[in-house]
Order: C-alpha cells, then sequence, then structure tokens
C-alpha cells in the first residue's frame, strides 16, 4: 500500500500525511515545531538577557554563525554567553565551550591564560622530554 505524502509549503520536502497536522496542514511538524521555538527562543533571550528584538540574531549575524571562542559551528543555536558577577552579557558560544570551558575555569582569564601556555609549553617535555601514548608509538619490530 502507497503512502500519502503532501508537499511542506515551508521546507519544500514531500512528507508523509502523518506528518502534518489537520487535514488542511500546510506546514510539516518539523517546520512548525521550528517555528515556535524559534518564537520562544527569541521572547527567553529577550526576557533573560535584556536583549532588544532582533539582537540575538545581530550578534549571530557579527560572530559569522560561529562560537566566538572556538569559531566552531554546531547544529544548535549558540549559547548567550553571560558574566555570573556582572551579568554582562558577552557574547554567543557553543555548549561545549559555554558549558564545560568556562564552566571549568570559573570563568577566570588568568586560568584560560595558564592553560593556553600549558598547552603550548608542557612541563613534561621539559623535564622529561618526549615522551608519547601508547597509540602514538611505533611498533618495534
Amino acid at each position: 500500500m502507497a503512502t500519502k505524502t503532501r508537499k511542506c509549503s515551508r521546507c519544500l520536502k514531500n512528507r508523509a500525511a502523518k506528518f502534518f497536522s489537520g487535514p488542511r496542514g500546510r506546514i510539516c511538524s518539523s517546520c512548525s515545531k521550528n517555528s515556535r521555538s524559534k518564537a520562544s527562543h527569541s521572547a527567553r533571550v529577550q526576557e533573560t538577557y535584556g536583549l532588544k528584538p532582533g539582537e540575538y540574531d545581530y550578534l549571530f549575524q557579527a560572530q559569522d554563525g560561529r562560537c566566538a571562542i572556538c569559531g566552531g559551528t554546531r547544529r544548535q543555536r549558540l549559547s548567550v554567553d553571560h558574566c555570573h558577577k556582572t551579568g554582562r552579557v558577552r557574547g554567543l558560544l557553543c555548549r561545549m565551550c559555554n558549558g564545560r570551558l568556562l564552566t571549568a575555569a570559573r570563568d577566570n582569564p588568568e586560568t584560560l591564560r595558564k592553560a593556553a601556555s600549558y598547552l603550548e609549553d608542557p612541563p613534561a617535555i621539559l623535564h622529561l622530554g618526549e615522551r608519547l601514548h601508547i597509540d602514538f608509538r611505533k611498533d618495534s619490530d
């Protein structure tokens, strides 16, 4: 038995009828969800961070749609980063940088500078010389 499909007027994909709400639904459930999700995200960002309408999108464009720290792009929205001491909005970050990197450093710039220095000049090389993890050692025959 052939499955009936319809074309979504927003994403233009042919989808099974079960993805449309109501007998005359013209927008698939994915597009409908994304519309609601974007509107609720915008409202929450405005209320929580004091951004004016369109400012999240403006900042997103100014950052070329990339995390302000790692420059990565993710499928998820970028998070609005703010200072937990002053409340000042700093920029948009991926969840990894916002939720792990800055959290682990406790928002301390000196800790992050020390981490960068550690990565650039590891003490083990200075004191022990080159040592390699087992996965990087060449097989000795």
